[in-house]
């Protein structure tokens, strides 16, 4: 039984089946949306152990999501996975509070970084 739950927020949905199938394989629940409003409502309803953010999202950015996550948030791991790979990008991803940025469509970071980021947050609690 998955012990860990994910938030992914992403419009295609290529992209979130994609991501839906390794974190069960990893033994991890992956919860989709594909918009921030949504994503919001469900955040305001359950907890989460990691967000997966689209960096470009309908409406509202991923990454003023992220910002807005932070504000009330400081611990649980966002991990903005987004097209756009410029080192400008990938700074302001940071700024807003992203624990990693991974650059789609490259998929071989994606379990590897949330278990290190599931594993750091895990090893930081109280």
């Amino acid at each position: 039984m998955p012990t860990k739950r994910i938030l992914c927020v992403d419009d295609n949905e290529d992209i979130t089946y994609m991501l839906k199938s390794m974190l069960c394989i990893a033994d991890l629940e992956a919860v989709t949306v594909p918009d921030v409003a949504e994503a919001i409502r469900l955040m305001e309803r359950e907890q989460f152990s990691l967000y997966i953010l689209d960096g470009e999202l309908p409406g509202v950015s991923g990454l003023t999501l992220c910002e807005q996550i932070r504000a009330t948030d400081k611990h649980t791991p966002i991990v903005i996975f987004s097209g756009h790979d410029g080192s400008s990008d990938i700074d302001a991803g940071m700024l807003q509070g992203a624990n990693a940025y991974l650059v789609k469509p490259d998929i071989s970071e994606i379990i590897p970084t949330v278990k290190r980021l599931l594993d750091a947050a895990r090893n930081a609690a109280p």
